[in-house]
């Protein structure tokens, strides 16, 4: 992961397009929750979406039951499914191949969930909404797309309606994966200045620590690798095992140590993610 003060950085889309039809390794459920490589269970992501749903809960509260929702990038359609039991109208919209075929699959249960593929910067719905879910996206995007969806992405807004954002985020400026996995790390700070060049909006930004959870037991998983070369690299048994002594110890863990790391201004793991709620400025 490069580090770079810029903002203007270019993403290559066919290399992400291939990462998320399957290149990368995993099932459509692992990929969507980037828990693949890394051999944790299933129980690392479904702890992670539990607490992240806790987040934003009075955020999702404050959406009327009859309320029109659209999750663009919708992934493996874990959000949708969620979104379903809360709100009348779900819509999805995803443009690989793999994870709208899991998403599909997910919502031929869920009478009240639609999936569409195709580009977001292109294919988006019409219609207004009255919220609209943004899950990990705008890191795979350039700051000229993510300028040119917010935008377009407001007017599909009713009266008082929200964005919601959920990207991973560094400390400060820019950081860039390259190789087979790319994506733009911004800064809270960087986010705000799209969604000023998108706006006008009301931000309001939570961090959130389910994903730091899990991150901090991928970043254990890296050290044991790196440290303790004679141990096998790929080994769900090693992989849980990492998992549960976090989850013995999660209110030092999950809850104490980052807490107290961030107000140390370490940046450890290095990655956080930030949940960001846009409501326009009347």
């Amino acid at each position: 992961m490069n580090q770079d003060d810029s903002i203007d950085q270019e993403i290559d889309d066919a290399t992400v397009r291939r990462y998320f039809d399957g290149a990368g390794g995993g099932t459509a459920a692992t990929v969507s929750m980037m828990a693949h490589e890394h051999n944790l269970p299933g129980r690392a992501a479904r702890y992670r979406r539990h607490q992240e749903l806790r987040t934003i809960s009075d955020w999702l509260n404050a959406v009327s039951e009859s309320a029109r929702v659209l999750d663009v990038g919708c992934g493996a359609g874990a959000w949708a499914e969620n979104f379903s039991k809360r709100y009348q109208t779900v819509i999805g919209v995803e443009q690989s191949a793999m994870m709208v075929k899991a998403s599909r699959e997910r919502a031929a249960r869920l009478p009240n969930v639609t999936i569409l593929e195709g580009d977001i910067r292109n294919d988006l719905p019409d219609g207004s909404f009255d919220m609209i879910f943004l899950g990990g996206l705008c890191m795979y995007l350039n700051d000229v797309d993510v300028v040119a969806l917010l935008s377009s992405l407001k007017n599909r807004l009713v009266e008082n309606g929200a964005i919601i954002l959920r990207e991973s985020t560094v400390r400060q400026g820019v950081s860039l994966a390259r190789g087979e996995y790319q994506a733009v790390y911004r800064s809270v700070n960087q986010y705000r200045q799209l969604f000023e060049g998108a706006g006008p909006f009301r931000v309001e930004v939570r961090r959130n620590y389910g994903y730091t959870s899990m991150v901090t037991a991928e970043e254990l998983v890296d050290l044991r690798r790196r440290w303790l070369p004679f141990l096998p690299k790929d080994s769900t048994t090693l992989g849980s095992w990492t998992w549960w002594a976090l989850r013995g110890t999660a209110p030092i863990s999950f809850w104490a140590l980052p807490r107290m790391l961030s107000q140390l201004n370490i940046s450890w793991p290095r990655l956080e993610n930030h949940f960001f709620n846009l409501r326009l400025v009347e």
